[in-house]
This record gives C-alpha cells, structure tokens and sequence, in this order.
C-alpha cells in the first residue's frame, strides 16, 4: 500500500513527521472491524509547527506569486493521483465502507478538480477602474495567506481536494485536518506529492488528530488566516464562534434534507434509479443526500412500490465485493445513531420497506443497515426535520405547486434539490422558488468543479467550485492612483 514506509506520520514542511505525543490512533474497517492501520494522535504543538511551516512558505517561497509553478504543481498531482488510482480506491473503501465503484468515482472527481484548478491558477483577474480624470483605480485579488482545511469522512478524497484546489490555485498554503474515521486515505492523498518538485516545503501540510485539539487550534491561531470545514451543522455553528476571535474568513458546507419534488408528469423510469442511488449511495451519508421524496398525490402509490422495489434489489455487503450496491455505515456510533431515527420513525410514519440492521454471516462483522422507506410522514416529524445521514428516505405528498414548494423549503437546510418535471417551464419556475444552493431538474448529484456548490440557511456559508470557489480564497484590494497632471 502507498502508506506502508509512512507510517501514519504528519506531513509536515514536506516531511514525515512522528507526533511529539507518540500516540497513535487506529483506523478501522467498518465492514469488518478489522483494524487496517495507524495515524498519529497529535498534540496541540503539532498543529503549532505545521502553522509555523505553511506561514513561513506563503511568506518565504514563491508560490503565491508564481501561478505558473502553482499550475503545474496541481497538474502533476493530478497525474500522480491517476497512476495510483486503483490503489487509492481500494484503500478508500477499507477505510470509509462505500462500495469500490463509489471509491473509484470519488478518485476520478478528484483528478478532474485538480485539472480545473490548475487551470484556473492562471486565471485570477481583477479589474480596473477609471474614478476621475486623474484618480484610477486597480481591483486586486490577493491570496489570503494559510488556510486551514477540516474535511469529513464521508467522502474523504473528493471533499478534501475540492478545498485544497482551489486554496492552493489562488496561492494560499493549507494545513488539512483529516476527518478521525479517515485518516489513511486523506494521508495517501499527500502522499504523492512527496516527490513532486513544484511544491514548495510547507506549501502543503497534514495533521491528524482529534477535532477538539486540532481543529481547535486551526480555528484559535492568529497566523490561520481563513478556514474551509465540510461537515454537521452543529460542528460548524461552534467553530464559526471559535473563529470570531479573530475575525477569520469561513467556507462552510454543512448538513442538508434534500428533497426530490416529482410532479404527474415526471419521467419515473429516469427518476426511480436515481432517486434510490441519491440515497443510498454511501449508505445515504452525504450531505447532499436526496432523503426527502415530495410526490403529487395522482402518483403517490405507483411512486412508492417502485421505489421499494429498487430498493428491495439493492445487494447490501463488503464494498470490495464488485457486485455490492451500498456498503455499511462508517461506525458503530453511527449505526446506533441511525437505527434510533428509524425505531422513531416506526412511530411516526409508515415504514415501506427496510428498518433493520443487517444481522449474520459477514454483517456482524461491520455496521450494516438496511435501505430504508418510510411513507405517510408529517412535515414535523424529526425524520422528516433532520438530517440522519443513513440509508433512509422520507415520502411525503403534494396537491398543488404552492404545497410542493413549501414542502421542499419546510426544513432549516437548502443545500440541494431536485424538480421533476417534463414541463421546463414548471420545472424553472419551482427551481428558483426552492431555497437551495443547487437545484437539478430531471437528474441528480451532477457535480462539476467549474460549476459552484453550496447551501442556503443552516447548510453554510460560501461557495466552493467554480470562480466564486477560488474567489473564497481570496482577498479583495484595492489600490487608487492619483496620476499627477502637473508633469
């Protein structure tokens, strides 16, 4: 495996570095429970020197200054990530549990984005500006200085690159906080930078640890000049308090309860199968997870038998096994967490299909749950309310446009959406009235780093992708010119 001479270690200055604690953590497979390596618990001096070396490399070393060598960087890791793809894939599901076509998805995303941004890296404009006849005006983007990075277990490839592109391509240097349950793959990823000669010392540094200690310090230290976290709601409320200290800038992506709103005359042959992988993809943990079905009543019950149906076929088990279809939930915790939503949604609603935890053979091994449905579920219920992040869709039901509309918007999220329609102008009508930050009409989950992502209300602040995600990581200047007419 890439990790075998690493050990876990820190990346630090662009060195393997033991924790000044010795302490290590392991990472365990949740389909088997089988421990599958070691990270490093570091201390809050660990994350001090990791701060130090990305301070000194954004002030120090040409990087900030030098978009050429910042493309070319990226390009290479970029190339690097695809020679080592299928290794990284593998690794990835050990680690997280999701299914090894999933993992391979996720790699693929990550090579595109470090492409775009690398491109992008030359393409940082400002503007000018003629104020007067002698005062003249230049508007100015200036990378911010060194960012820190938190990003979750979920998707731990894609949600890390897709931070650190960016940040890099506009010049910044990151310190990047693993998620606990992940730190082996997020590592790997760093990995094959080593030897990259691009990249400055310092530029790019990892540490891992826990949240309360490092992610602390990243939040509290006054040479971290903004920070990009992906993950619960929660979490984020208390970090940006952490954060207000020192006025830091903030990226958040937080949690959601992404609804699919179908109207009669939706395509339920296109719809159906990507409705059930929107939710039962990564055993329904995603922040964008489509876990709400909002259907128009004259369709209800043919909408509800073909989902249960899909789901029913659905091959639960070991994400290294091909033919699986949604492997298990990332820990035991995190098992029990979801199998009390569905226990309280047995009260609630009325449960189509699932509602248990896979028992026997292989399935004691890890925390497996069924694919879930309930049908008949009031807008107040908590499932319905909160985000669960399991493998469970809500369906709820719809008599006009204005119910559909309020439905899709009765939560406190507004991460994501999806409207089917076969009427365009329906289908854009409601997609502007929903309160998301991405609305996908007759699909889903179509991602695209030139395209940006991020939430409404309580699901975050900021973007991420695109121009408006490499404008995060920047600061605006602007720097007037009197030009003096007496020469």
């Amino acid at each position: 495996m890439i990790l075998n001479n690493k050990n876990g270690r820190n990346f630090i200055n662009g060195e393997w570095k033991e924790s000044i604690s010795r302490e290590t953590s392991n990472s365990i497979n949740p389909a088997t429970n089988e421990n599958i390596g070691t990270t490093q618990k570091s201390t809050t001096e660990d994350i001090q020197l990791a701060i130090e070396i990305a301070h000194q490399a954004f002030n120090k070393s040409e990087w900030k200054s030098n978009s050429s060598l910042r493309a070319d960087a990226l390009m290479a890791w970029a190339q690097n990530l695809k020679e080592n793809s299928e290794e990284l894939a593998q690794l990835l599901t050990m680690e997280n549990g999701k299914t090894i076509n999933e993992s391979r998805k996720e790699l693929n995303a990550c090579i595109d984005t470090l492409k775009y941004f690398a491109g992008m890296s030359r393409s940082i404009f400002g503007r000018s500006i003629n104020l007067s006849e002698t005062s003249y005006g230049i508007i100015d983007k200036d990378p911010i200085g060194v960012v820190g990075i938190i990003s979750p277990w979920n998707w731990p490839a894609m949600l890390m690159i897709r931070e650190a592109a960016p940040a890099l391509a506009a010049g910044n240097t990151v310190i990047l906080k693993p998620a606990s349950h992940t730190p082996l793959i997020s590592l790997a990823l760093v990995g094959v930078i080593e030897n990259i000669e691009e990249f400055p010392p310092g530029v790019v540094n990892m540490v891992t640890g826990p949240g309360s200690v490092i992610g602390q310090e990243i939040a509290e230290s006054p040479y971290v000049n903004a920070i990009s976290f992906t993950g619960d709601t929660t979490t984020g409320k208390q970090l940006m308090k952490n954060a207000s200290e020192k006025v830091k800038k903030l990226a958040l992506e937080l949690g959601g309860k992404s609804p699919h709103v179908l109207f009669s005359d939706a395509n339920l042959t296109k719809a159906i199968p990507i409705i059930n992988q929107s939710i039962f993809n990564t055993a329904g943990q995603m922040c964008f997870a489509g876990s709400r079905v909002i259907v128009h009543e004259s369709i209800h019950e043919e909408v509800v038998e073909a989902l249960r149906k899909e789901a029913e076929n659905l091959k639960v088990g070991n994400g290294l096994d091909e033919s699986v279809d949604m492997g298990p939930v990332i820990s035991e915790k995190q098992q029990k967490e979801v199998m009390d939503f569905i226990e309280l949604g047995k009260r609630e609603s009325k449960l189509i299909t699932g509602g248990n935890s896979l028992q026997g053979e292989d399935f004691d091994k890890g925390y497996f749950i069924e694919p879930t449905i309930f049908d008949e579920v009031p807008i107040e219920a908590k499932i319905a309310q909160e985000e669960i992040f399991g493998p469970v869709l809500v369906v709820q039901t719809f008599k006009d446009e204005a119910e559909a509309i309020e439905l899709a918007n009765g939560t406190i999220f507004g991460l994501a959406a999806g409207v089917w329609t076969k009427n365009i102008n329906k289908a854009v009508r409601v997609s502007k009235k929903i309160d998301a930050g991405t609305v996908w009409i007759n699909t889903y989950n179509k991602n695209y780093p030139q395209t940006e992502f991020g939430g409404y209300k309580e699901s975050g602040l900021g973007r991420t992708r695109g121009i408006e995600g490499l404008l995060e990581y920047t600061e605006t200047k602007h720097i007037n010119v009197e030009i003096d007419e007496s020469e």
